[in-house]
């Protein structure tokens, strides 16, 4: 696999994880890091060991509906899996890590599993890569799907700097579990 890579990780290990693999990537590879992020406590472990480019992670299994995310959104989307789980509804939470490229296949095959797709992230709705997710979704996955593909992220804005304002206009756990339930309909 040749050409610019882009990758985010959702937590320091997969940080560190992510970091060795573009160091020993001949290409060049675009690292975004998230800042809430940048406080984050956990227990490392050891050895912390590369991980693949272009290659998802599955966080949580399901068989109800499938939530695509990555980077810090990845703990939102297990927030609303834990909340769905509570009512009845098993997610599936896939971490992308690698932007691009991207893991289709994985996406693909838990698609094949659970017929519902919600695509969350922090970036605008329109015209990102879960715009371009979900249209890819629809494309050759089309048969799998029971239900249209649910995107939610960030209103066609400019972030707004207020502390109250910033915390409305993000995507948090409650949106992306109610977009869950609009897929479950």
């Amino acid at each position: 696999m040749s050409g610019l890579k882009v990758v985010c990780a959702a937590d320091p290990d997969s940080a560190y994880g992510l970091l060795r693999a573009a160091i020993a990537d001949p290409d060049p590879v675009i690292m975004v890091e998230h800042k809430r992020l940048y406080g984050m406590k956990q227990e490392v472990t050891e050895p912390l060991a590369a991980l693949p480019l272009g290659v998802a992670a599955t966080l949580r299994e399901g068989r109800d509906l499938t939530i695509v995310s990555y980077g810090a959104m990845v703990h939102a989307a297990l927030e609303a899996a834990a909340t769905l789980a509570g009512e009845g509804v098993a997610a599936e939470v896939i971490d992308l890590r690698s932007l691009q490229p991207w893991d289709e296949p994985a996406v693909l095959a838990s698609l094949a599993r659970t017929h519902r797709l919600v695509i969350a992230h922090e970036a605008v709705e329109a015209f990102g890569i879960g715009a371009e997710s979900a249209a890819r979704m629809a494309d050759v996955g089309f048969d799998e799907l029971d239900a249209p593909v649910v995107r939610v992220g960030a209103p066609f804005m400019p972030v707004p700097f207020a502390r109250s304002l910033e915390t409305a206009y993000l995507p948090d756990a409650a949106r992306i579990a109610a977009a869950a339930r609009r897929t479950l309909e």
